[in-house]
This record gives C-alpha cells, sequence and structure tokens, in this order.
C-alpha cells in the first residue's frame, strides 16, 4: 500500500493540511516546506486519489502534452523529459494526455476544441513550432494555463522555460576551435520549420565570428534531426570541404548517424574528423566513441514544467526562465597537433 497524505505529515512533523495544500501547489505554504514534501512524495511512492479529487473538486484533472507530430525518430530528447514532468504533475494530482500536432498541416482553433473537448486543465507544450506558429497564438488566445518549451511565447496566462540555445551552440563551437579546428561544418535541424534551429545556428556563427573565422555556407546543410539524416548530410558535407575537419551537429541523434556512416566508410572518429552533438542524450554517453555533447538537464526541465504549471493555474502571472546548457567533453572531438599542451 502506497504511502498516504497523514504518513507525510507524521514523517516530517507537520498538519495533513499542509501536506495536502503543498501537493495541491495551493498558497500558503513555505517554499522550503513545499520541496520537502513532494520529495518525500516522490521517494516513498505517494499515489493522490484522483477520483475522489475530481468529485470534490468537478475538475478533470487532466493536463496536456503538445507535441509536433513528426517523425518518431526526432524525438528522444522529449523522452527524457517526460518521465520527471509527468512524475511531477503526478505529485499535484495531475494526469497526463499526449496530443501530436503536425506543425504543417495545422488549422487554428483546433488545440483550443481539443482543450474544451478533453476538459484539459493545462497544456505544455513541447519544442517544434516556429515563435509565430498557429498553435502558440491559439496557445495565447484560449487563456488556459500554459508551460511552453524552448520558444518565446509568454502571456498572462502562459509561461516560457527555454534552454539559451544560442549559448549552448556557441560553446560547441568554440570547444571546437579551442581544440584547433578553422574549417568547422555545421549540420542543422529544419529552420524553416523549428525555432530553436534558428538559435543553435546563430550560436555557430556568433563562434565563428568571435575566433575571426570565415563563413563559408558550403560548410552549412539543414538536415531533418534524424540519424539517416546526419549521415547524409556528413557526407555531403565531406565531399563539398575536403579540408573539413569537424562538424557540429544540431542534435545529438544527427551525430550518431553521422559517426556510423563515417565509419562504414572506413573513416576514424575523430582522428580523421572530430564530430559534436548537442541534447546530452544520455546514450551518447555508451556511443563509439563516447560523444561530446552539449548537455541539456531534461529532467530538470521537466520538473520545472511542472512546477511553473501549477503556479499559473494558481492565479500567478507567467513568467520566463532560461536554463543555461553544458559542455561534456568526452572523446568524439581530437585536439590537434599543435594546440596539444
Amino acid at each position: 500500500m502506497g504511502i498516504s497524505i497523514k504518513d507525510i505529515a507524521r514523517a516530517l512533523n507537520i498538519s495533513p493540511s499542509t501536506v495536502s495544500r503543498a501537493l495541491n501547489g495551493a498558497y500558503g505554504v513555505k517554499k522550503e516546506t513545499r520541496e520537502q514534501i513532494l520529495e518525500m512524495a516522490r521517494e516513498k511512492g505517494y499515489v493522490p486519489h484522483l477520483g475522489a479529487k475530481e468529485l470534490v473538486n468537478k475538475r478533470s484533472n487532466l493536463i496536456g502534452l503538445i507535441i509536433p507530430e513528426t517523425d518518431f525518430e526526432v524525438r528522444p530528447a522529449f523522452f527524457e523529459t517526460f518521465p520527471s514532468l509527468i512524475k511531477t504533475l503526478r505529485m499535484y494530482g495531475k494526469e497526463t494526455i499526449m496530443i501530436s500536432l503536425p506543425p504543417d498541416r495545422y488549422e487554428p482553433g483546433e488545440l483550443p476544441r481539443i482543450c474544451k473537448a478533453r476538459k484539459l486543465e493545462g497544456v505544455v507544450v513541447l519544442p517544434g513550432f516556429l515563435e509565430n506558429h498557429p498553435v502558440l497564438r491559439d496557445v495565447l488566445d484560449m487563456k488556459l494555463a500554459a508551460v511552453v518549451l524552448e520558444e518565446s511565447t509568454q502571456g498572462r496566462h502562459c509561461s516560457n522555460l527555454g534552454t539559451d540555445e544560442v549559448d549552448g551552440a556557441c560553446r560547441a563551437v568554440r570547444h571546437l576551435i579551442q581544440s584547433g579546428h578553422r574549417r568547422i561544418g555545421f549540420v542543422n535541424g529544419p529552420r524553416d520549420l523549428v525555432y530553436i534551429c534558428k538559435l543553435r545556428y546563430e550560436g555557430y556563427l556568433k563562434a565563428l565570428q568571435e575566433a575571426g573565422i570565415p563563413f563559408d555556407a558550403r560548410c552549412v546543410i539543414d538536415s531533418d534531426f534524424t540519424g539517416r539524416g546526419g549521415a547524409r548530410s556528413v557526407l555531403t558535407l565531406i565531399e563539398r570541404n575536403p579540408g573539413m575537419t569537424a562538424v557540429f551537429f544540431a542534435n545529438d541523434l544527427m551525430a550518431m548517424g553521422a559517426i556510423h556512416a563515417l565509419q562504414e566508410q572506413g573513416m576514424r572518429v575523430p582522428d580523421q574528423l572530430s564530430v559534436m552533438g548537442y541534447d546530452g542524450l544520455f546514450v551518447g554517453a555508451y556511443f563509439t566513441p563516447p560523444l561530446t555533447t552539449v548537455q541539456i538537464d531534461h529532467a530538470r526541465i521537466g520538473i520545472s514544467a511542472a512546477e511553473m504549471l501549477m503556479e499559473l493555474m494558481n492565479g500567478q502571472t507567467g513568467r520566463s526562465r532560461v536554463v543555461k546548457p553544458e559542455l561534456v567533453i568526452r572523446e568524439s572531438v581530437k585536439i590537434l597537433p599543435s594546440f596539444d599542451n
């Protein structure tokens, strides 16, 4: 049998009503106390009685997770965010439903209709929509509690939780430059469809400019965020740029697909070509060679998104938060001899 509200209250020497308010995201609970309660609830496997809550509150207790309808292969980072997001929402007595929307075929008004039909109390919108996409305009117009990840959308009922994509990409390319590389390729995602691709491209350009390296359009190619796309793109770049020594990929999946393609061609990574990824997928640490990448704390983002959504559902105004990514140095980038101290 799982732990109860009374069990948590007894263990922390506080009242059951305080525990209940904390788990429901209500006001009147100190931040430190709320964190203690949520931590114990997570550790002990507290499961709220959703049916009873719905009867009492006449709420659906349902939160929509909005994702772009694209090739399944392009979304591994989503599934590193989902566990902590879903688990934290459950601590607040909320369950989740996944809603897939096609970015290129979306009809304005579709999301509000879905939210009304499902009686959703709030939504979390995952990356994959351009800054002014109709989905995001609908999110603002329908006045439902919403947290948008990676985009700049913010309003009275909408918070924005993003990663500093420009800084992350700039750090990646700086590391390549500091390792002695000057001819650096960039395989991006679809800039015409995904907002973060524009930001990562901006970071790539910024790092080159800082180092005084001239931009060469032949070193850049837009792909589709898939492993297959990464494989195709790296071979194209090599053909275009015989002197290229490193390639930065806008996600880990493309980087790993590229490494596989290079190895099939008999090329050694990083001895003959250095490879840099982006996202920090856990599988990158176990790849051959282990992938140097930009790490996004997906678990922390999931927890923060849930907490920010509960703030909105309790009457707070939308706010913006930016998380800094971290460079993770492994074995897929070679330090060129003249730079090896």
